[in-house]
């Protein structure tokens, strides 16, 4: 579904339909209604806008150590950060976080570049050159279809002082906004869907292989027949399932039938 959506919002791109600030309530609404119609969901175009920031978080990320990593070679063609042997094994011990875009190809780069390439945050939020790549990167906030609210300067008598003698106070933790719950919820529904559909696939390769349930138990006391003759037919039916689905299947005189013929040709000539 993620691969959909970036496919989507790159042909509304390439249409030349994308505004200076990014993309009209419309593009999103149309880019749900696109995927409610082939997943058969409910999302809406603010839960598409949420799922566009997460996927412009991830290339602000990429673009860091692209240009952050000392020695690192970009192939353009290949979409891959490269790094030799060594430097990636000493790099991935500090950043195991980052394995995930060195040294292979970067699933649908083209398709974040093409969309965020214009409107990523630059130096505002570049480290020094004395700080850790691999960090989490900072959260991007877009100004899609949003008012910034101006910022407040607070007053003398509630600003924080800190103590010449003792450590600062640590910084609260910042609480979750309603469009990163929102983006949390849409990651989760792609999970879940990607989830049930690979269970699906997994479910339907094994029934092409699965005897019936009981299928010994309902042949090993036929009358007539030596227990050598029902386990030779037993393994031509373990061989050949369709054939043991279609027998099991059979009333008590029809199974009869059908090891006896199969004796008579294979065991008694």
């Amino acid at each position: 579904m993620s691969a959909c959506m970036l496919v989507h919002m790159t042909d509304v791109v390439a249409s030349g339909t994308k505004t200076s600030t990014g993309f009209k309530k419309v593009h999103l609404n149309t880019c749900a209604k696109a995927l409610n119609d082939h997943f058969k969901l409910a999302l809406t175009g603010d839960q598409i806008r949420n799922h566009l920031r997460y996927w412009k978080r991830k290339l602000q990320k990429i673009s860091k150590l692209k240009n952050g990593i000392s020695g690192a070679l970009w192939d353009e063609e290949s979409c891959i950060i490269g790094l030799d042997h060594e430097h990636y094994a000493e790099y991935i011990k500090t950043h195991q976080g980052d394995a995930q875009y060195l040294n292979q190809p970067i699933l649908h780069y083209s398709e974040m570049a093409a969309i965020f390439g214009n409107s990523l945050a630059t130096g505002q939020y570049a480290k020094g050159s004395n700080e850790a790549l691999g960090e989490d990167v900072t959260e991007i906030e877009d100004d899609v279809e949003e008012t910034e609210q101006p910022a407040t300067t607070p007053s003398p008598t509630t600003a924080a002082t800190p103590s010449p003698n003792g450590p600062s106070a640590p910084k609260a933790k910042r609480a979750k906004t309603s469009a990163q719950e929102s983006e949390d919820r849409m990651i989760a529904t792609f999970t879940a869907v990607g989830k049930e559909l690979a269970d699906a696939i997994v479910k339907a390769g094994k029934t092409n292989d699965e005897l019936p349930e009981g299928l010994w138990n309902g042949m090993k006391d036929i009358p007539g027949f030596d227990q050598a003759s029902l386990s030779h037919y037993y393994a031509h039916l373990v061989e050949n399932v369709r054939i043991a689905r279609a027998f099991h299947s059979l009333d008590f005189d029809n199974k009869l039938i059908w090891v006896a013929r199969y004796v008579s040709n294979n065991l008694l000539g």
